[in-house]
């Protein structure tokens, strides 16, 4: 990145991070970009399977095994939380779990690797605003055709 590109994003966020939450709402109110049942099977057909579940105690493998028919209950739902700019505090609360690298009964903390844990009804909604906000990229050309990543495969 060049020097004016870094400062226009710098202004950009300056001015972005100063946004009234009504502001928010209003522009994801106003928003044409809603999320679609098959959005929701693309998400959660990508999730992993062997992972564990956060607080809220639901597990990938869980959600992959509800009917399709859920996509349709779900797809308003999370319209419904876009829309109204909210994102559930406990959706980022993790629940952490520590493995120690080496044989060691009584490692250091420099001999652990922690793993976060976030809610699986989070997750898909983080990966759904991802292809809301790709989607919105794309339409308002927003990525120079030189830039291979942040781009949707």
């Amino acid at each position: 990145m060049n020097v004016q590109t870094d400062k226009e994003a710098q202004e950009l966020w300056n001015v972005l991070s100063k946004a009234d939450h009504v502001d928010i709402q209003q522009a994801c109110q106003n928003s044409d970009l809603k999320f679609s049942p098959e959005d929701i099977r693309g998400v959660i057909r990508g999730m992993n399977s062997k992972n564990s579940s956060g607080f809220d105690r639901i597990s990938n493998k869980m959600i992959k095994r509800l009917p399709e028919i859920y996509a349709h209950i779900l797809a308003p739902q999370y319209n419904a939380l876009f829309s109204s700019a909210y994102w559930s505090k406990n959706w980022k609360q993790a629940r952490t779990i520590c493995f120690n690298k080496t044989d060691h009964p009584a490692p250091t903390t420099q001999q652990l690797r922690s793993i976060s844990l976030l809610a699986v009804l989070g997750k898909i909604y983080e990966r759904l605003f991802l292809l809301r906000f790709q989607k919105w990229m794309t339409i308002h050309n927003i990525l120079s055709w030189q830039q291979s990543g942040a781009r949707a495969n």
